[in-house]
């Protein structure tokens, strides 16, 4: 059997020559490659859809170029866990400390205290290469909310990062019994993989994050990594003969430039074809992997490898990928928190030259100085120092709540306050033992918890977000308001797998077994539509919620609900730290907009009221709304915290409205 030996390539300067891979120009090729594709996509995502597999070639390099320096020092009993980590932190922590540093002093200006409390477990998160945990539980990569988080990016690193904290230790474990390196590899990878697959629908967010349904990326290189170190190649000794003649040769110079085109074709569709609303990773990741395995595989002399991947302004772009990666995703990030939004493509444009600079001084200035092994004990002290330093900061950072006090937001810290929730704990805690509730998905709120309630209200969160105002109209009145917590709160509404929603029967019965109440109040989000068959019905359970409450004697108090607004009310905030930030005019959604959006809603909603003349109709959106215009700061306060959830500045406006419209009715 012909056998080809792949040529390798670099991880570190100061490697031992007998365990060190070939420098191959190529792979730089190949990080430029990938580093690009995520930069421009996260700048320009409509121009590249499926940029962010640039990630997952880098996971293939990575897990090549490492794995094969460990199987080499393994098999010649070389290996050693303090040199091969000193060689990771020489590599990877003076430009994460910069990046980390940099995000930390500019947030410091620019972001408001909620923001910079975030910036800060993040911080914590990155230096322990946890990031990817911390992510899990948070909002998805796809987001529009991860668009404002300038260390996102470093969950990739973080996956890298626990990969080699744990897979050398596995590898040394079976080299030492006897056990075939090859068949551990191929083995952990078949059952990450199967994870990959099998929670990617069930659990999309922990599938993305999790390095168990990522490492068999890694490994996907490290295999090939075996096979290049061991003299074995992909197709190697297929022959196909024709008398005496060689027709095909797999192994030979034909069969790498086939191998190489069709790896970077499989590239190259990737990004063209991946979009974000795919689920991803799953079986889509074998695109750009297996595109990457088969590039590496090819070997420096194949044409594509040579010419494309080779040329001089692939391997600078590549010889700067990793800074570059780290500097792309915060400059993007802070413009969009600046510029409260999407910021033009000119912002984004010049963001990414910036990065670029950036990294190239990074580069200069900082890795190749401090990556080779002159001084190396002195050099993994001060840097590991430097990263617990990071560390602490920024877990000090999350615990002062993100500095309020800063000058560069005091200014404005009464309309921060308004972007936060204000919950009553210990009354939802007296609220909730009264009617035994013993779930997060069981929740109330009453203004005296002790004696029997008098007013109902059901809804969801937006019910939550008129609850202070409204309670302190029916607590002048004598009144005792009860909030019971629900989604729809509507009856006969499937559930589904919603747990909050399978509450719902209950918190409606338990307004109906309570005689003392004598109004009940319905508010939701959801909004009606009679134009397809889920509209219709859950039109009709509206109807049928409103019919049961009547006919049990109670008069029915129903709130429409208020606009939605197309962009973060905290864009009405200016930064003071940061000259540049611009507010809204007028802070304010337009009504054509509005009246655009609740259309259908008003048609169905007028249908499901129409039998019941003797229900209080609250209009909320006409209490912040004019011809022109609706409300979303009034005397200077926000009257919203999010896009869509009412302040408590908000809450309190809408009560006083609510009182002057029931004040009115009673006479």
């Amino acid at each position: 059997m012909q056998i080809e030996k792949l040529p390798l390539a670099p991880a570190e300067a100061d490697a031992a020559p007998a365990l060190h891979p070939a420098y191959r120009r190529d792979i730089d090729g190949l990080r430029a490659l990938a580093v690009l594709s995520v930069v421009l996509y996260h700048a320009f995502p409509a121009r590249l859809p499926g940029g962010f597999a640039g990630v997952d070639i880098f996971f293939i390099i990575s897990g090549f170029l490492i794995g094969s320096i460990l199987i080499a020092a393994m098999q010649q009993n070389a290996f050693s866990f303090a040199e091969f980590y000193a060689r990771r932190v020489r590599r990877i922590f003076p430009a994460l400390i910069v990046v980390m540093g940099a995000c930390l002093a500019f947030g410091w200006f620019s972001l408001f205290p909620d923001e910079y409390k975030m910036l800060g477990k993040h911080v914590f998160g990155g230096a322990g290469f946890l990031s990817n945990f911390f992510l899990w539980n948070e909002v998805g990569y796809f987001d529009t909310a991860a668009e404002t988080k300038p260390l996102l990016h470093l969950w990739s690193l973080g996956i890298e990062e626990q990969f080699y904290i744990f897979w050398p230790v596995l590898m040394l474990l079976a080299w030492k019994r006897r056990f075939s390196l090859a068949a551990l590899a191929l083995g952990v990878a078949a059952l990450s993989f199967l994870v990959n697959v099998g929670g990617l629908h069930k659990f999309p967010s922990a599938t993305f994050y999790s390095p168990a349904s990522r490492i068999w990326e890694l490994l996907y290189g490290s295999v090939l990594a075996y096979m290049s170190v061991n003299g074995l190649s992909l197709f190697a000794g297929v022959h196909r003969k024709h008398g005496a003649d060689t027709v095909a040769d797999w192994s030979g110079p034909r069969a790498r430039n086939v191998k190489s085109a069709l790896g970077l074709a499989m590239l190259l569709a990737t990004l063209a074809l991946l979009r974000a609303d795919r689920h991803f990773p799953g079986w889509w990741a074998l695109l750009p992997t297996t595109g990457a395995v088969l590039l590496i595989a090819a070997g420096p002399q194949a044409w594509c490898n040579r010419v494309l991947l080779g040329n001089p302004v692939a391997v600078w772009f590549g010889l700067i990928s990793y800074p570059l990666y780290l500097w792309h995703w915060p400059l993007l990030a802070f413009a969009r928190i600046i510029e409260s939004g999407l910021p033009s493509s000119k912002i984004r444009g010049a963001a990414v030259l910036a990065a670029i600079v950036l990294a190239w001084l990074t580069y200069r200035l900082l890795e190749r100085p401090l990556r080779g092994a002159a001084h190396g004990r002195r050099k993994v002290i001060v840097l590991s120092a430097a990263m617990l330093a990071l560390a602490a900061a920024g877990g000090a950072l999350y615990r002062a709540n993100g500095l309020p006090l800063r000058a560069s937001v005091v200014d404005s810290a009464a309309q921060q306050k308004e972007l936060f929730v204000v919950e009553d704990v210990a009354n939802a805690a007296a609220c909730k033992e009264r009617y035994g509730f013993t779930s997060i998905y069981e929740y109330c709120l009453m203004d005296d918890p002790a004696s029997k309630p008098t007013v109902a209200m059901v809804g969801d969160s937006h019910a939550f977000h008129v609850w202070a105002g409204l309670n302190r109209y029916y607590h002048g009145k004598g009144e005792n308001l009860v909030y019971f917590g629900t989604r729809v709160p509507f009856v006969g509404l499937p559930a589904g797998d919603d747990p909050y929603q399978k509450v719902v029967p209950m918190m409606l019965d338990k307004v109906m077994n309570e005689p003392t109440v004598k109004t009940v109040i319905i508010s939701t989000f959801a909004r009606l539509n009679i134009e397809d068959e889920g509209g219709k019905r859950m039109t009709q359970a509206l109807h049928d919620t409103i019919a049961m409450f009547i006919a049990s004697g109670r008069k029915v108090v129903y709130i429409s609900d208020t606009p939605y607004l197309d962009f973060e009310p905290r864009s009405c905030i200016r930064r003071a730290g940061v000259a540049s930030s611009q507010t809204r005019t007028d802070c304010s959604l337009p009504r054509a907009k509005q009246d655009e959006q609740i259309a259908r809603h008003k048609v169905a909603e007028k249908q499901a009221l129409r039998d019941f003349p003797t229900v209080q109709v609250f209009d909320a959106a006409a209490q912040l709304c004019d011809a022109q215009r609706c409300l979303v700061m009034r005397e200077n306060k926000l009257l919203y915290r999010d896009t869509h959830h009412l302040s408590h500045e908000g809450d309190l406006f809408m009560g006083e409205r609510y009182a002057r419209q029931m004040d009115a009715a009673a006479h």
